[in-house]
């Protein structure tokens, strides 16, 4: 059996790839934004969120610097990703200088490196960053290095699990802290990194839609289409469920049983959604390819006879040429043609002779297996593949149809039908494979009709009737 290739869905692999650049633009466009206290007394993201901690000036360096690697690692030639790479390895150079900090107790006061005449916030600017923002740094400078150099897929799918779940671990604790309590790990965190963190992550590998952690999501499967609608709504149900605990017990004062209650009853809800969504999402693809089917049965099936048509005869032949130049597959094909039709339809009108068209497709089809498929050819010729089939096999085949014709309680007149055979060899491609059989046909022809003929060099072999 050949395997099916696994293939992406062209269209969802551009939206990846759009919505790596739009995050990359964001993360550089709010870092620059978070290092406006240099020039102005108060930022903008200050004035949005006035309650939060500010972002750090060398966090929001790293972020800049990983949203332009982010940019970089998409173009095309050899200096753009590198340029990529050294940004990624600048970024991981200032988380574990952060961490310095922590670890020897040194102050490298980052923010002193700036000119005093510029920074209208020293202290806050110097402050140290939070140990898991340097943590996070680290490992999303890992990440970037990574898919810019494309090495080390299962490393680079370990680190963005990693960072997703400090993201998805600082939105919750987000949450928490929107209902007036602290985080004691995040306490320290701003916002603004955690919401750049998680896009970074995400948009670092939907850089690389085709491999790693995206190429189940960006598949022209269910699978795929499951991962694309279900799975961020899922990630984000943590931030969702933290908030409204807290939300129930501090702005509502409820008491901790009642709020868990509540909380299982949105948990319960949330379930019944993604279930339902995944019920709908069922239903829809499965009615897609019902019509699908229906389309390509149309498309691919002569009206008449009910048998496979020319389209659908050389698409099969392809496929089966490139099984044997692969695998070593070998095939038969048969081409078969009613005898004196013409003078049938002359003798008893077009009508009749379509009678006779249909009941040959009957009988074709009631001679072959499951795997074998039978064609109308044009007209009154017919073609068979037989895949896994000697020639052998194949001319049995063949007087199992002579049988079928020839027993068969035809309405006006006995109807024949003559047959060529060949069988695929190396090298073959589908004109010299058709042209064989068709040689062979012919020779049943001009031998009398009503019998088969088998294609070989020195002379035609020939299975009488």
């Amino acid at each position: 059996m050949i395997a099916v290739p696994f293939h992406q869905d062209p269209r969802v692999v551009r939206g990846f790839i759009v919505f790596s650049r739009v995050v990359a633009t964001l993360m550089i466009v709010v870092s620059l934004a978070a290092l406006t206290p240099w020039w102005w007394s108060v930022g903008p993201l200050t004035k949005l969120l006035p309650e939060q901690l500010s972002m750090k000036v060398h966090a929001a360096i790293g972020f800049a610097f990983s949203g332009s690697g982010l940019l970089l690692s998409q173009g095309t030639g050899y200096a753009r990703p590198r340029l990529a790479s050294w940004l990624s390895l600048a970024v991981i150079g200032i988380g574990l200088a952060a961490l310095a900090e922590y670890v020897w107790s040194v102050d490298l006061r980052v923010g002193q490196l700036v000119d005093d005449s510029l920074a209208r916030q020293s202290a806050s600017l110097s402050a140290r960053m939070a140990e898991l923002v340097a943590v996070a740094l680290v490992l999303l400078g890992g990440l970037g290095l990574l898919v810019s150099t494309r090495r080390w897929l299962y490393l680079r799918d370990g680190l963005a699990v990693a960072l997703l779940g400090i993201a998805i671990t600082g939105m919750a604790s987000y949450g928490i802290a929107l209902a007036d309590k602290d985080s004691v790990l995040f306490n320290r965190v701003p916002v603004y990194s955690t919401f750049l963190l998680l896009l970074a992550t995400l948009g670092w590998i939907a850089s690389s839609p085709t491999t790693g952690l995206t190429r189940v999501a960006t598949a022209n499967t269910l699978g795929g289409a499951f991962a694309r609608r279900l799975l961020l709504p899922a990630l984000l149900l943590p931030v969702f469920f933290a908030f409204v605990f807290e939300v129930l017990q501090s702005w509502l004062g409820l008491p901790q049983a009642l709020a868990f209650a509540f909380v299982a009853l949105f948990s319960g809800g949330a379930v019944a959604w993604l279930v339902w969504r995944v019920a709908t999402l069922l239903d829809k693809l499965e009615r897609q390819r019902r019509e699908s089917a229906l389309l390509r049965n149309d498309a691919d099936t002569d009206a008449l006879t009910g048998l496979a048509n020319r389209r659908a005869f050389d698409e099969a032949l392809i496929n089966l040429l490139r099984g044997q130049r692969e695998h070593d597959a070998r095939f038969s094909l048969l081409m078969l043609d009613l005898d004196r039709f013409k003078t049938y339809n002359d003798a008893f009108g077009h009508v009749a002779g379509d009678e006779v068209l249909r009941i040959t497709g009957h009988l074709l089809s009631a001679a072959l297996r499951p795997t074998d498929l039978a064609a109308r050819y044009g007209g009154e010729e017919f073609a068979l593949l037989l895949p896994d089939t000697d020639v052998t096999r194949a001319g049995e085949v063949a007087a199992r149809i002579l049988d079928a014709f020839r027993g068969f309680a035809w309405p006006r007149r006995a109807v024949t039908i003559s047959i060529g055979v060949a069988q695929s060899a190396s090298g073959d491609d589908a004109l010299a494979l058709i042209q064989r059989a068709d040689a062979a046909l012919y020779e049943a022809k001009n031998s009398g009709r009503d019998r088969a003929t088998t294609a070989s060099a020195l002379p035609a072999t020939l299975i009488a009737g």
